[in-house]
């Protein structure tokens, strides 16, 4: 497949493949790195770091707003200042505004940047070296560098309130440095405080700072007098610090477990702990100024606002975004038009993305494990229903009962749940067995949920009352069941096992219809309803399409060298898309039977999923945790689609897509146009209309309405008459001569001077040109034998334009325009060029010249032009009855089959 053309100093090995192009990724909140918070008067902007690009949200709504683009390595660090956003990129700072890249400030290769700090009009870059770099980032230019005495390994830094040119700088000893950077003096040196600082952080009061250290400690410091004024202690690390400064004395730390833990300063006690605030560590915690509102974020990929305005000063969670924390496993398009995605993963949620608003990602609810957490003592993971091993839904009952049923790791019960409501469902659907269910499938009614348990055995439910209605034993499976489907009709039931066998059982009766016998364990199945094929895939890496009705195997695709992972077919049912863990994603050709498409990605995708619309591929990878969407160049483009070679085009790695979207999608030259990029000698090159015209008669690209209306002119205008006839324009000067037309235009007379120097004012009527566009054109396409220019500019006219052009032909000179007409007319049908548009221009012809024709002698040539078109127009209708024919009698022949 040709690889996307790329850009001088990209950094992607390869972005499109020959059907997918990488769009955009869906689900990145936050990285394990911290969001820098940004007070705009009493507005926030949320800035936070999301691997390979960073993403800026509304810090009042969490709205994102911005998403910058993607960068050749991972982020390490982040600032911002006022429009601008400082991203450290290895030994690089780039600079954004309003995430556009404006320029970059950098400094010798094989150092990193640890932080970043705003001091001013400079940017303080904390480097793993050990030195501070010190960039003017109005110049961009390097400042200074401050480099740190190698017994002092610094973590981290901070611009103490009111102390003019002066930064507190932590370290892995355990003590702290105060240096002037304008002079770049050491001031003071701290004593150890007897384990790593963590964390720094400014407290309400000037010259108090509170030190967070590695063994949980929180110190509150004067570093004037340099005394110790309070001690407390935490368990685990101390990750963040903040001061609530409205009418509470409250001190926030966060730790590496989740947890939030609320000090009192005033009775130097502990007030409350948030337990479970996220499910990772918390790097980033800040109170707004003067406002019980606390915005933190974690490595767990959410960003979260907190609210305390209750009585007993506890927490209330006012708004967040959330993410998977841990890679999803299994994702499905919900719904008819393709907007929104439900994603299972490993960490025991059920989540769903929009594609069209970030705002609308949620998860869905288990209930409130929050309070029964808080009930018995144990994390809220703890009480989470286990990892969703498969779910399948349908939106047919969704706003009446639940509508989607889940199956989890080692549990008997299948879980249902509302979407309508956005929350578990009322039931479990307990497997009759009481072994571990395998398989879900819910029906196309939305009135009956499927279970397949380890044991082989298939039960069918009631989703509205949660009842058993049906069992599928007699014939049934040996082993466990890994796939259920049922046909669009309720009539068919089948299901997939370990024991190498697809069965079709009668959905009413659950009689076994018929059994077909796969050479290996089955792993998953699917049905395209609409076309009545069911693909099997199996553990000898074979996909197998399965004709429902005549309960054959129709089509065997080989190629994958790993497990299948899983597979989705397109929307019309003509292509089937999977992925394995070889970490290629593959397209197979129904019709034909052949891979069409087949690219390697650098991480091992664990499912797809094709939207209903069919313009987007959805997939999730082992490594990741967000869901990328791959646009299907085949919507809005012409693609040549060829079988390809096994591994051929495999050879180069595609980058994921990433958050910031389309951009990377399409490379574009610097004035704003596509680039295309170059046929490589492996490709055979897209075919234009006028590579193929010996092969077949092509249509004209006008719009419909072009020639149509051209055809009925007459009625359009009676129809379009005014009630009241318009008033007549003021009239022109005699003396100014006008150009036929539709719309009337003035002659421009060019300036000419008399002998004495004086301009003439005598109109000379040698310098009118009456001829039109149109007929010029068509004069000179007579003269050079060769009309294309002639009917590229008739196709650019509107219907009335054309006709009043046809109108105008002159009769003199021996009808030498009619016969220039009937001319370009013919070379249109030989080069079998816009039959149609052929049509419409020789009816109008014919309706105003045809008296003309019949009246015309044999000297003007006329009849001549006309007999030798009517021989071509015969020719290409003959032709063109001869295709329909043959496509008529293939269909017959299809039919009867």
């Amino acid at each position: 497949m040709p690889a996307r053309q790329m850009k001088e100093g990209s950094f992607n090995k390869a972005s499109a493949t020959g059907i997918f192009a990488p769009f955009r990724a869906l689900g990145y909140v936050t990285s394990d790195l911290p969001i820098c918070i940004q007070a705009r008067g009493q507005a926030h902007a949320l800035t936070s770091s999301i691997g390979h690009s960073f993403q800026i949200y509304d810090g009042e709504q969490l709205k994102l707003l911005f998403v910058g683009p993607r960068t050749s390595v991972q982020i390490s660090a982040l600032a911002a200042h006022k429009d601008l956003t400082f991203a450290a990129v290895g030994h690089e700072i780039v600079v954004y505004a309003r995430a556009k890249e404006i320029a970059r400030m950098g400094f010798e290769e094989g150092v990193s940047i640890m932080s970043l700090t705003i001091f001013g009009d400079l940017i303080l870059a904390l480097c793993d070296d050990n030195c501070i770099r010190m960039y003017n980032h109005a110049t961009r230019e390097l400042h200074n560098t401050l480099e740190l005495p190698s017994t002092f390994r610094a973590t981290t830094l901070l611009h103490p309130s009111t102390y003019l040119n002066k930064i507190l700088v932590a370290s892995q000893q355990g003590t702290m440095q105060l240096w002037n950077i304008r002079t770049m003096r050491l001031l003071y040196e701290f004593k150890s405080f007897g384990a790593p600082i963590t964390y720094l952080a400014q407290s309400p009061s000037v010259d108090v700072v509170a030190i967070g250290l590695l063994d949980g400690s929180i110190i509150l410091h004067n570093i004037r007098e340099d005394v110790r004024i309070m001690g407390l202690k935490q368990e685990g690390k101390v990750t963040a610090i903040s001061f609530r400064t409205d009418d509470k004395h409250i001190m926030a730390t966060a730790s590496m477990n989740g947890d939030i833990v609320l000090w009192d300063l005033d009775n130097r006690k502990l007030a409350h702990i948030m337990k479970d605030a996220h499910d990772g560590a918390v790097h980033t915690m800040q109170f707004y100024n003067g406002q019980p509102i606390l915005i933190t974020a974690g490595s767990d990929n959410a960003l979260k606002q907190w609210i305390f305005d209750s009585l007993d000063g506890r927490e209330r969670l006012l708004r967040s975004r959330t993410g998977h924390h841990q890679p999803p496993t299994k994702i499905r398009h919900y719904g008819s038009d393709g907007h929104v995605l439900l994603s299972a993963g490993t960490d025991r949620t059920l989540r769903m993305f929009s594609t069209i608003r970030d705002a609308q990602n949620m998860e869905l609810s288990q209930g409130s494990i929050e309070k029964k957490s808080k009930a018995i003592g144990v994390k809220m993971a703890e009480l989470k229903a286990p990892q969703i091993v498969q779910f399948d839904s349908s939106d047919a009952k969704e706003k009446e009962w639940d509508n989607i049923v889940s199956c989890h790791a080692n549990d008997a019960q299948a879980r249902t749940w509302s979407f309508q409501r956005k929350a578990i469902g009322a039931h479990a659907l307990t497997s009759t067995d009481y072994a571990p269910v395998m398989a879900v499938a819910v029906s196309v009614c939305g009135n009956f949920g499927f279970t397949g348990s380890a044991l082989g055995k298939v039960d069918r439910f009631n989703l509205q009352s949660g009842l058993h209605r049906k069992s599928y034993v007699k014939g049934g499976h040996e082993k466990a069941v890994v796939g259920i489907v049922s046909d669009n009709v309720n009539r068919v039931v089948m299901t997939g096992s370990l024991d190498k066998t697809v069965k079709f059982w009668d959905f009413n009766t659950g009689k076994l219809l018929q059994t077909i016998s796969i050479p290996a364990p089955v792993s998953s199945i699917i049905l395209h309803r609409e076309s009545g094929l069911l693909a099997v895939c199996a553990d000898d890496l074979c996909i197998r399409v399965i004709d429902v009705d005549t309960k054959k195997i129709v089509r065997e695709f080989w190629g994958h060298r790993n497990r299948i992972t899983d597979i989705t077919f397109s929307p019309d049912g003509r292509w089937l898309i999977s992925s394995s863990m070889d970490a290629t994603i593959r397209t197979w050709d129904l019709p034909t039977g052949h891979m069409i498409d087949l690219f390697r990605v650098d991480s091992i995708a664990t499912s797809v999923s094709m939207s209903p619309t069919g313009d987007f591929l959805a997939t999730s990878h082992a490594d990741h945790v967000g869901i990328f969407m791959w646009a299907n160049r085949s919507q809005f483009s012409n693609l040549s689609l060829r079988q390809v070679v096994e591994d051929e085009d495999a050879e180069g790695v595609v980058e994921l897509p990433s958050a910031a979207g389309g951009e990377e999608a399409i490379d574009e030259d610097d004035d704003g146009k596509q680039v295309t990029p170059p046929v490589e000698e492996e490709q055979i090159p897209t075919l234009t209309a006028e590579d193929i015209t010996d092969e077949m008669i092509t249509l004209s690209s006008v719009p419909r309405s072009r020639w149509q209306n051209l055809l009925s002119l007459e009625a359009i205008k009676k129809r379009n008459k005014p009630m009241e006839p318009p008033k007549a324009p003021e009239q022109a000067p005699f003396f100014l001569a006008t150009l036929p037309g539709v719309e009337p235009k003035f002659v421009a007379t060019p300036k000419t001077d008399t002998e004495d120097g004086n301009q003439s004012r005598v109109l000379r009527l040698s310098d009118l040109n009456p001829e039109t566009e149109f007929v010029r054109l068509l004069r000179a396409g007579h003269e050079l034998n060769d009309y294309s220019s002639f009917m590229t500019y008739a196709q650019s006219l509107s219907p009335a334009a054309i006709d009043f052009e046809i109108r105008s032909l002159s009769l003199e000179n021996n009808l030498a325009n009619l016969r220039y007409f009937v001319a370009a007319l013919q070379e249109q049908l030989e080069t079998r060029k816009g039959f149609e548009l052929v049509q419409a221009y020789l009816n109008v012809f014919l309706k105003i010249h045809g008296d003309v024709i019949v009246n015309s002698s044999a000297d003007s040539g006329l009849e001549a032009s006309l007999s030798q078109f009517l021989e071509e127009h015969v020719q290409t209708w003959t032709r063109l009855e001869e295709m329909f024919q043959y496509g008529l009698c293939l269909v017959d022949f299809a039919k009867s089959r």
